[in-house]
């Protein structure tokens, strides 16, 4: 029977505090008619969600796990293959309810087995293992049928930090299934187990509609894993009102030597919490969605304190939380409450199903930029690029971080000398985050010698060998822009001798990238860092590429450059406009990031702005403060010039 306690939940409530009023929700994804039921972010930062196919989905569902873009697309993940309809379960998804990542940064994607919850299909019920790094399929561990029932319906999972055990609960039938990993051996525990005497239950209210029909039974819903104390946290119940939160240590339940009353022995009643579906752990506390406050709240373990994390009118039955690696939390609204099944058979769906991530107020949100800003991932190395204290040197996690600033593209010197599958894996990312490669420098090999100044005869087959290199590297990134450079003086040739060569060894160049559809930017770089090099000046550039007449051979404008070697940079480019492939930027002394030398970046940008300028910007600099505060300082630096333009 259902006891309701008002006294003892008002209570409860009184010691409820907000625990960060600088909080706001960033929304993420929306959908119309599909409930997300679960969120899971990786390390770097990308996210995960899942549409059940369950027996309040439209027929219209289609897929079942998708990957959140840092541009709100929606990419049904591994792949389409494992997300299309099918009798079989080989290699198919079915009615996916939860997923998480784990302490190895591996997916873990939970499948009921019960398409349209209209029984388990045999073999159907399973935990699917995914490798984020590859995106590929480690193992599908199927739960069986002595741990099931044809009614069971798999609600939540967590994988110890070891990928030895795995634990889930059922929403249905109750309890925790236990899957030992590495043998197989699976067992269900804590069935209709009624642990704790002081457990509140109350009928249960949300947004002023009384679930009179909501089901009592020992079912289980959220569950938590503390990897440091390794213990368990679960919710029974919650439906039916209860708010009591248990822990059991991992070691009891994967002892398979123990009776069901032993393992009930050492389970602990922690203390009435809030009533939720979801939860986590996460630094000492129980994250769990308050159902009845439209919030998330934390309870403190050790302190045994309950207070409200954020609480809005969009949180409207928060199913499950995740978070990243700053702590921002992530969850769904599923509005379960509005079903009609629970509502006399009237759909009371209220907007769309959301998936938010909390920011702080603070916060820095997402610019549009009006320029096509491209920061590097590789400016005078493999491992420097532009906000790796952020990402991380792995440049895919880069690129996911440059896009989720509101950038459209990103600058690598090194593209060509990465390795073939590196260049794949970042062309891939490229394009799953609708960005482009701005640049990438095209003779590495020839760009502190003599080649490209010697006399052709000499130096073809060089030139030839390099170019097609370069060509085949840029298929694969889907590159347009190269940056070329030209090298150094000869020793013994006349300077007019050396330009006739350079010409003629670019005119050679020229006709490979014409074929190959690609443009290469002969870059002036200073003399002054670099003595010996042919082009210092951007007014030798601009003759040589009119000279050589191709449109495969135009202008790199760096303006660090040009403000050393001639100066005036908004009247050379003026002048030099028409042969403008792309512009490099670095402020002057010391190649460092815009307002911390002698030039003007507003005025300039503002003047590139209005000639009507559509290529990229590179951002070749470096920052003059270390770590994160530096990459966020720059940050700040162009959402401010993109203000003023």
């Amino acid at each position: 029977m259902k006891t309701i306690i008002t006294m003892a939940i008002a209570l409860m409530t009184s010691v409820i505090s907000v625990a960060n009023d600088q909080l706001k929700l960033k929304e993420l994804a929306s959908f119309k008619e599909h409930r997300p039921t679960a969120v899971a972010v990786s390390e770097e930062g990308r996210v995960f969600t899942n549409l059940p196919y369950s027996s309040y989905s439209p027929d219209s569902h289609s897929v079942s796990v998708f990957e959140i873009l840092a541009d709100g697309r929606q990419i049904p993940y591994p792949n389409t293959s494992w997300n299309e309809k099918s009798n079989t379960v080989f290699n198919h998804y079915l009615n996916i309810q939860s997923l998480v990542i784990d302490a190895q940064n591996d997916l873990w994607v939970l499948d009921t087995g019960s398409p349209k919850r209209n029984g388990v299909v045999k073999g159907g019920a399973r935990l699917i293992q995914i490798d984020l790094t590859t995106n590929n399929v480690l193992q599908t561990v199927v739960i069986t049928d002595q741990v099931l029932s044809n009614k069971s319906y798999l609600n939540d999972v967590r994988v110890d930090k070891k990928q030895t055990f795995a634990y889930i609960t059922d929403s249905v039938d109750g309890g925790i299934i236990v899957v030992n990993l590495s043998t197989g051996a699976q067992k269900r525990v804590l069935q209709n187990e009624l642990i704790a005497s002081n457990d509140i239950q109350k009928t249960l209210v949300i947004e002023s509609i009384t679930l009179d029909n909501a089901a009592n039974f020992y079912a289980t819903d959220g569950i938590a894993y503390d990897p440091e104390e390794e213990v368990i946290y679960y919710q029974y119940r919650p439906f039916a009102g209860s708010s009591a939160l248990m822990k059991v240590d991992v070691k009891v339940l994967n002892d398979f030597s123990l009776s069901r009353n032993e393992i009930k022995e050492q389970v602990t009643f922690v203390g009435n919490t809030v009533i939720s579906d979801g939860i986590t752990f996460r630094d000492g506390f129980i994250y769990l969605t308050d159902l009845e406050r439209n919030a998330i709240s934390r309870y403190n373990v050790e302190g045994k304190a309950l207070e409200t994390v954020i609480t809005s009118s969009y949180i409207s039955w928060p199913d499950s939380i995740a978070f990243d690696v700053e702590g921002n939390i992530y969850f769904t609204t599923a509005q379960f409450h509005r079903l009609p099944g629970l509502n006399n058979g009237v759909d009371l769906q209220k907007g769309d199903f959301k998936i938010y991530k909390t920011t702080n107020s603070k916060e820095r949100e997402k610019t549009e930029f009006k320029l096509k800003f491209a920061p590097h991932i590789g400016l005078t190395s493999l491992e420097d690029g532009m906000f790796i204290n952020h990402a991380g040197q792995d440049p895919i996690a880069q690129i996911q971080f440059i896009a989720s600033q509101g950038f459209k593209g990103i600058e690598d010197n090194f593209m060509k000398i990465r390795p073939v599958e590196q260049q794949i894996a970042i062309a891939q990312e490229l394009e799953k985050q609708g960005m482009q490669l701005g640049s990438f420098v095209h003779n590495t090999t020839t760009w502190q010698d003599f080649t490209l100044v010697s006399e052709p005869s000499e130096v073809r087959e060089i030139i030839l060998k390099e170019i097609r290199e370069t060509v085949e590297v840029a298929k694969r990134v889907n590159g347009k822009y190269l940056t070329l450079l030209s090298g150094k003086s000869h020793p013994t040739l006349e300077r007019q001798y050396q330009k006739v060569n350079f010409i003629e060894n670019l005119r050679v160049i020229a006709k490979e990238a014409e074929k190959a559809g690609i443009i290469l930017g002969l870059e002036a770089i200073n003399g002054t860092e670099f003595p010996g090099t042919f082009i210092t000046k951007v007014t030798d550039a601009y003759e040589i590429v009119k000279a050589v007449n191709s449109p495969s051979i135009k202008l790199t404008f760096d303006m660090y450059h040009v403000q050393i070697e001639n100066g005036n940079v908004i009247n050379n480019f003026d002048k030099t406009f028409d042969e403008i492939a792309y512009i490099h930027m670095a402020d002057n002394p010391g190649r460092s990031e815009p307002g911390t030398g002698e030039m003007n970046f507003v005025n300039i940008l503002k003047h590139i702005y209005k000639s009507g300028y559509k290529g990229f910007i590179d951002m070749e600099h470096v920052s003059t403060i270390p770590g994160k505060e530096g990459e966020l300082n720059i940050l700040s630096i162009y959402e401010n010039l993109n203000n003023r333009l």
